[in-house]
This record gives C-alpha cells, sequence and structure tokens, in this order.
C-alpha cells in the first residue's frame, strides 16, 4: 500500500497499449504477436512518467524503460528459462540475442564491405518480392526502394499466411503466389500509411532480426 505522496513504481504493465486497428487498412491480427505492444521512454511525456517513482540510478534487469531491458532479461533467464518478449509483443530468440551481447570487433574496411553486400542483397530481395507481389513485378509508381511499400506488402503477406512479420523474406512471397493469392494492381493497392500504421511498422521493426522463428 502506498502512504500519502507516494508515487507506485513504474511496472511494463503500466507500458502497454492497443494500436487503433480502425485507423489499420488490413485490421485483421497480427501474426505471432503474442503481447500487447509497450511504450518505450522516448514515447511518453513528461506528464505521464511523473505519475510514477523511476530511480535515479536504473537497473538494466529491473526497470522497464531500460534501454536493451528486454534483452538483458532474456540474457539472464538463460537458454531453458522462459520466454521474454520485446516491446512490439513479439517472443525473443535466446541464441540470437546471446550473440547480440557478445562484443564484435570492426574495421572501416569490413563495415563498408559489409554494407554493400547488404544493399545488394537487399536490392536482389526486393526485386523477387516484387515479382511474385505485384501484376508484372512493377511497384507503384515513383515508389522503388521504398521501405514503406515493402513494410506494407511483408503486413498484408505475414497475416494471409498467418506468419510473422519479421520472417517474411522470398521464400515466403513464393509460397503466397504458390498458394494462389492473387498479384496486385501496385498503383491501386498503394497508399502511403497513416500516423497509425507508421507507428506500428516502426515498431514492428526494432529489433525484429532478434526474435524467434515461430514457422518453418
Amino acid at each position: 500500500m502506498l502512504g500519502v505522496g507516494q508515487k507506485p513504481t513504474l511496472t511494463e504493465k503500466d507500458l502497454e497499449f492497443d494500436f487503433d486497428h480502425s485507423q489499420i487498412r488490413d485490421p485483421r491480427p497480427t501474426p505471432g504477436r503474442a503481447k500487447r505492444p509497450r511504450y518505450e521512454e522516448r514515447e511518453l511525456s513528461e506528464e505521464f512518467l511523473s505519475k510514477f517513482h523511476i530511480p535515479k540510478h536504473r537497473n538494466k534487469h529491473t526497470d522497464p524503460l531500460y534501454t536493451f531491458y528486454d534483452l538483458h532479461r532474456c540474457h539472464r533467464k538463460g537458454p531453458d528459462g522462459s520466454p521474454t518478449y520485446d516491446s512490439a509483443g513479439f517472443q525473443l530468440d535466446y541464441d540470437k540475442v546471446a550473440k547480440w551481447m557478445k562484443p564484435v570487433a570492426y574495421n572501416k574496411k569490413s563495415m563498408v564491405n559489409g554494407m554493400e553486400r547488404h544493399l545488394k542483397r537487399v536490392e536482389e530481395e526486393t526485386k523477387k518480392i516484387y515479382d511474385c507481389f505485384f501484376i508484372d513485378g512493377k511497384g507503384p509508381e515513383g515508389e522503388m526502394g521504398s521501405a514503406q511499400v515493402m513494410d506494407q506488402i511483408k503486413d498484408q503477406v505475414s497475416k494471409d499466411l498467418g506468419i510473422p512479420w519479421h520472417q517474411i523474406d522470398p521464400k515466403q512471397l513464393k509460397k503466397w503466389e504458390d498458394q494462389g493469392f492473387a498479384k496486385v494492381d501496385a498503383n491501386k493497392w498503394w497508399h502511403r500509411p497513416n500516423q497509425v500504421e507508421r507507428d506500428r511498422f516502426m515498431k514492428m521493426l526494432e529489433g525484429a532480426s532478434l526474435r524467434k522463428d515461430l514457422q518453418p
């Protein structure tokens, strides 16, 4: 029980919220999301934070606003621990988190080469995905290379196949095409995401590479 003037300690539950699905073009449930999403500190107002007691000395293991709190929690539990969920509500993969925790030595040349390989791979994957999803492989006019287009493709295919958004890649698009889903006319299909959709995709993107794969 709190004394007079005492503020409650902030918990994960206090940070939970739901996106307004009436503002989302495809309101079907998000495959793989097992928990409600949670706000992070940068998304909260001073007014909201002022209602809670937040220790001056932040603890990465107990403070839900601590940067990478979910990752530290997952790592602490170990490979046989109970599931840990990120701020988007997806289960983390212990092995991926453990690898992320290990320091890596970088040099400038390897970083540049790595970035070049990454960009080439993204370009190749985008072409494969467009070929499967759009009629004649043609994306929306003036939106070549748009991350927002790719976000919406992945969202639709994820929901059509029941596979988590972070696992949608060219292989899953081929499966989508082979299952007989109708290819789309890019310019009739495309619209720029509204603020709720942008916020949702941003939440889905953060830490996506550290999530557990839930489908083969």
